[in-house]
C-alpha cells in the first residue's frame, strides 16, 4: 500500500504551488495515498502542515531564515526553505526544502475551491480556461509544469527581469533601507548589462508608480512583463542572473533558471542548504561586485564547453531534485529513512 498523506490547505501564497504540484503528481502516479483538507488550525500563511504516515511535517516556505519555535516544537520534521547551515547543524528535526518557484499542475481539490467563498479567487488560478480568459499572471494557464521546464539552448543570451519594492510600504526603518539597497542593485545590474551586452541581454523592470520614478529608462509594460512573455525569453537564454530577494532570500528566479537549463550567476548563497548536490562552479557561479558579475559572464562567453557543462548539470539537478514530484519524493524518502 502507498504511504498515507494528509495535506492541510491554509495558504493562497504562490510559495506553495511547487509543493502542491509535487504532492499531487505523486498522488496521481499512485506513489502516495493523498487526502486534502482545509486547515482548521491557526497557522501563518507561510506555514503548511502535512501528515506523512502519521508524522507531522511543517513546511516553512517563508522568505526569512527564522525558524518558528512554536511550530518546530509541535512537529516531527520541519522542512525549511531558507535553511541556514548553522541551524541544520544545531537541530535534529530540520530538512532543507531548497529552491522554490511558482509552478502549477492539474488539481481537482484546488480547482474546486471556486465553490468556497474564502478561497474563490485562488481556485480560479487552477482553472485552465478561466485563468486564460482572465489572463491571470500567476495561474495554471501561464505556469503549468509543462511551461516551466525546457532543454538548454546553445546561445549566449542573458536574462534578468525584475521588479522594485517601494520602501514606503514598510514601516520598519531597517526594512526600508534593505529595500532601497535591493532596488538600487537591481537597477544597476540592468543598466550595466544593457550597456555591456546590448541585444543579447533580456532585462528590464516591471512598470508601476514607484519604478516609473526610480528607473524610467528600464520599464517593461504589463504585457512585456507578463509571465507568458517572460517564459519565452527564458527559453531563449543560456545565462540567468540572480540578485537577493526580500529578507536576503534566494530569488525564485534561481529555480526557474535551473528548470530551464540555464547557467546561473548569483550573489553568495553558501550560508544556505539545498537539496542534493548543488555546488558553486558546477551548477552556478558567484559574484559579489558588479565588476565581478561582468567578469563571470565574459568567462562563460569565452569558455563555451564550461557554459554547456553547467547547463547540462542543471538539467540533471532539475530532474533529480527540483522538479516538483522529484523534490517531494526525495523529502518523503528522507523522512522514511530517518
Amino acid at each position: 500500500m502507498p504511504p498515507k498523506v494528509q495535506f492541510y490547505f491554509n495558504s493562497t501564497l504562490p510559495h506553495f504551488t511547487q509543493l502542491i504540484s509535487g504532492i499531487e503528481i505523486l498522488n496521481q502516479q499512485g506513489e502516495i495515498d493523498l487526502e486534502y483538507s482545509l486547515e482548521t488550525r491557526n497557522y501563518p500563511v507561510n506555514i503548511c502542515r502535512v501528515v506523512y504516515e502519521g508524522k507531522v511535517l511543517i513546511f516553512d516556505l517563508a522568505d526569512t531564515s527564522v525558524i518558528r519555535e512554536k511550530f518546530y516544537n509541535e512537529c516531527d520534521f520541519y522542512i525549511k526553505r531558507m535553511l541556514l547551515r548553522k541551524d541544520f547543524k544545531e537541530r535534529n528535526k530540520l530538512i532543507p526544502y531548497g529552491l522554490n518557484y511558482i509552478v502549477f499542475y492539474e488539481n481537482i481539490f484546488m480547482r474546486n475551491l471556486i465553490f468556497n467563498k474564502k478561497y474563490f479567487k485562488y481556485g480560479i488560478r487552477y482553472h485552465q480556461k478561466i485563468s486564460e480568459i482572465l489572463n491571470i499572471k500567476i495561474s495554471i494557464y501561464t505556469s503549468h509544469l509543462k511551461n516551466l521546464q525546457a532543454q538548454p539552448i546553445e546561445n549566449y543570451n542573458l536574462i534578468f527581469r525584475t521588479r522594485l519594492w517601494n520602501p514606503d510600504n514598510n514601516l520598519n526603518i531597517s526594512k526600508k533601507k534593505e529595500r532601497k539597497k535591493m532596488n538600487q542593485e537591481r537597477i544597476k545590474i540592468n543598466q550595466l548589462l544593457t550597456r555591456k551586452f546590448g541585444d543579447s541581454f533580456q532585462g528590464g523592470i516591471e512598470k508601476d508608480e514607484y519604478s516609473t520614478k526610480e528607473s524610467p529608462d528600464l520599464l517593461l509594460s504589463g504585457e512585456q512583463y507578463h509571465k507568458k512573455n517572460y517564459l519565452k525569453l527564458l527559453k531563449n537564454s543560456a545565462i540567468g542572473i540572480v540578485s537577493p530577494g526580500l529578507e536576503d532570500s534566494i530569488s525564485w528566479k534561481f529555480g526557474e533558471y535551473v528548470a530551464h537549463g540555464l547557467a546561473v550567476i548569483t550573489t553568495p548563497v553558501d550560508d544556505y542548504l539545498f537539496r542534493g548536490e548543488f555546488r558553486e562552479g558546477e551548477n552556478y557561479l558567484v559574484y559579489s561586485e558588479l565588476s565581478e558579475l561582468v567578469e563571470k559572464i565574459e568567462s562563460l562567453h569565452r569558455n563555451d564547453s564550461y557554459l554547456r557543462k553547467i547547463q547540462k548539470n542543471n538539467v540533471e539537478y532539475y530532474k533529480n531534485w527540483l522538479e516538483p514530484s522529484a523534490k517531494i519524493r526525495s523529502i518523503f524518502m528522507e523522512i522514511k529513512a530517518s
